[in-house]
């Protein structure tokens, strides 16, 4: 049957069409097909999609590691051992388009070692040796687990032979598409990169500094206005690039100093671009590589996780803006000079639309059309030629290649540790060590579910103090895997808990990485930054578990899909939106703002005059008690919380001069003689 037949009985009024019509119907259908074949034959073999990525990261990476000239040729012959190992598994895996292999070959015995030796020194060279002992010590365990006494509890586990754990380990890591090639690869290369290029145009092409004179005039008016620049930049580089250190870097030499100088102490300037730069991986619509994750863990389209975050995120860096400025009033420092904070020119007004058309557009291929691959494609090329229209000095081929060259750098740096989490997590499922620790969880949760969530979250901190937010979810999720039904909440709702606490852990002590990232720039203490970074993040210890005990926080925003003109959500990972209505949302903002109200001036304590003991005790204990969902408990707490407020502006109508402010009580974590 010839195509014009096929079509006609598809389309029954094909005749009835024009005949431009006509012409883009059989164009669309020729491309379509065009495409569909270079898809099948291209895009989805599992030995492309996954191995380029990881192959030229290596290479990458490996050439640009940093190396005396005597030993340069050290790195060199490590790439190209790269590009063998990672070459024949490419090849081995294209060529048979199915994923996997029936059996280990002799050569995949010389090969996985390699490739695991090559993924662990680049992952000690990138990220330190913290990450690289916990892979190792899983790998140890996994031949080590049958020879465990029984007393070991979750660990002892199978009785196999080296032999039999080291095939196991060969099939399932290299033979067949897990270990580093598995789920936190498999995002990263179809979701993840593209968002990379994404925000690095953007950066390159001068649009951080816009970034900062617009936060400077947005923020720069309120009492401690350096400090909330800061924190506005931050916030909306977040919603670009989602990465805390990068953030922490490449906004905290321009943002940390000026923080100094309007009169905040070195380890509170850092405390506050590391908090800040924290928030952006919470922060819509990028949220960093672990939204990605969680999209692809449960099965639900990332536009719903973008809007489930939103309110969440505000809450975060409410409770940043409020600690901060209550701290500014404790020392007395006002907002910023005027100079600093002049109003846009027209030529920087017209460039505020290299953030507002590649955003609207990204949303729209996120929400209306809903495809991540799509909406970073699009979004990027929105973002290159934004840049070029807009900004002269980027139309050079050496900014756009330096812009390109930069997220080639970054994107490397990122498919390393993704290669290490991806063997971590193949490790922990393999060994059976997740179906032993679910068992635990199923009994848990048997008991008070704020226990179990408690016990999650110290899980997160604790595995997070040395491992990046993605990693830390993922080990978090899988080793629960089987147990999250039985605590008895929505799956999206302990998915986003768990990623709110891995994601805090970058600026928890003992091993704060954002926070220590942040200090070296201040000259201040790691340690007492880790501190200072912990405080100002309170709300992101607080709002996980507002949002489990307040669903309407997460779902209620969700019938935006509904107004405008999508499908009723439907999906078994959340919550049925008509189970929430308006008036819980209202009540959820209303008791968490108080609460966050409460819990900074308590930690500060400083509100309108230094708080006493006893006032800093009753307000802690009032923001607990508005939170819990029992009408009884938290409707009193409210009358309770507008009298401390309410009483404390009544004896003190003006606030303290500065010149008397140093009677005032420090804050948690903070030594009255510290720096």
């Amino acid at each position: 049957m010839r195509l014009r037949d096929q079509i006609e009985s598809m389309v029954a009024d094909f005749e009835e069409l024009s005949r431009r019509d006509q012409r883009l119907l059989l164009k669309n259908h020729w491309l379509g097909a065009g495409f569909k074949a270079f898809e099948r034959g291209f895009l989805l073999p599992t030995g492309l999609i996954l191995g380029l990525p990881i192959l030229f990261s290596f290479v990458i990476s490996f050439l640009k590691l940093p190396a005396s000239p005597q030993w340069r040729w050290v790195n060199t012959l490590l790439a190209c051992a790269t590009l063998v190992t990672f070459t024949m598994w490419t090849a081995t895996l294209f060529s048979i388009d199915a994923g996997l292999l029936p059996n280990a070959t002799a050569t995949d015995y010389i090969l996985f070692p390699v490739a695991t030796a090559l993924t662990l020194y680049l992952t000690w060279r990138h990220f330190g040796g913290f990450i690289v002992a916990f892979c190792v010590f899983w790998i140890v365990y996994f031949f080590m687990r049958g020879h465990l006494p029984d007393w070991t509890g979750v660990f002892a586990g199978s009785e196999a032979s080296f032999a039999q754990n080291l095939r196991s380990m060969v099939l399932n890591f290299w033979s067949q598409t897990g270990g580093m090639f598995g789920k936190p690869l498999q995002v990263v290369s179809g979701n993840v990169l593209i968002f990379i290029v994404f925000g690095a145009v953007l950066m390159a092409s001068g649009a951080g500094d816009l970034l900062m004179k617009i936060a400077n005039r947005l923020t720069g008016r309120f009492t401690g206005g350096a400090a909330h620049a800061a924190v506005a930049s931050s916030a909306l580089f977040g919603t670009l690039s989602g990465a805390a250190i990068s953030n922490v870097v490449s906004t905290g030499v321009m943002t940390i100093p000026v923080i100094k100088r309007s009169g905040f102490r070195p380890a509170f300037a850092a405390a506050v671009e590391a908090s800040a730069s924290t928030g952006g991986q919470l922060m819509p619509p990028v949220m960093g590589v672990v939204a990605f994750f969680v999209a692809g863990q449960i099965g639900l389209e990332y536009r719903y996780i973008v809007v489930a975050a939103i309110i969440p995120a505000l809450f975060y860096y409410l409770g940043t803006f409020l600690t901060v400025y209550f701290e500014a009033r404790r020392l007395g420092i006002g907002p910023l000079p005027q100079e600093a904070r002049k109003r846009l020119t027209p030529v920087e007004r017209l460039q505020c639309l290299v953030f507002i058309v590649p955003l609207g557009v990204l949303s729209y291929f996120l929400f209306v059309q809903p495809s991540v691959p799509k909406a970073g494609f699009y979004g990027f090329l929105a973002a290159l030629v934004s840049a070029l229209a807009l900004f002269p000095a980027f139309r050079s081929w050496s900014r756009v290649f330096r812009a390109f060259a930069e997220a080639g750098r970054m994107a490397a740096t990122i498919i390393v540790i993704v290669a290490a989490i991806g063997l971590i997590v193949g490790l922990i499922q393999v060994s059976g060590f997740t179906g032993r620790l679910s068992l635990l969880l199923v009994q848990l949760a048997s008991g008070p579910l704020l226990l179990t969530l408690i016990v999650v979250a110290l899980g997160a901190i604790v595995l997070g103090m040395g491992l990046p937010p993605g990693a830390t979810y993922f080990i978090i999720v899988i080793a629960l895997s089987s147990g999250i039904e039985a605590v008895g909440i929505p799956q999206l709702t302990l998915h986003l808990f768990v990623v709110f606490f891995a994601v805090i852990s970058t600026v928890t002590p003992p091993v704060a990485l954002a926070a220590f990232a942040a200090a070296p720039i201040a000259g201040a203490s790691p340690m007492h930054t880790g501190l200072q970074a912990a405080r100002l993040s309170l709300a992101g210890f607080v709002i996980p578990f507002v949002v489990v005990y307040h669903p309407a926080m997460l779902y209620k925003l969700q019938v935006l899909f509904e107004w405008f003109g999508g499908e009723p959500v439907d999906s078994a990972a959340m919550m049925d939106i008509s189970a929430v209505s308006w008036t819980d949302l209202g009540w959820a903002v209303l008791a968490t703002s108080v609460a966050l109200w409460l819990f900074t001036t308590a930690l500060t304590g400083f509100e309108r005059n230094r708080l006493l003991p006893v006032e800093r005790l009753a307000r802690v204990v009032a923001g607990t008690a508005l939170l819990i969902p029992i009408t009884g408990i938290a409707a009193p707490a409210l009358v309770v919380a507008a009298a401390l407020i309410f009483g404390h502006r009544i004896l003190h109508p003006k606030r303290a001069a500065p010149e008397t402010l140093g009677t005032a009580m420090p804050p948690a974590g903070e030594d009255k003689n510290s720096e």
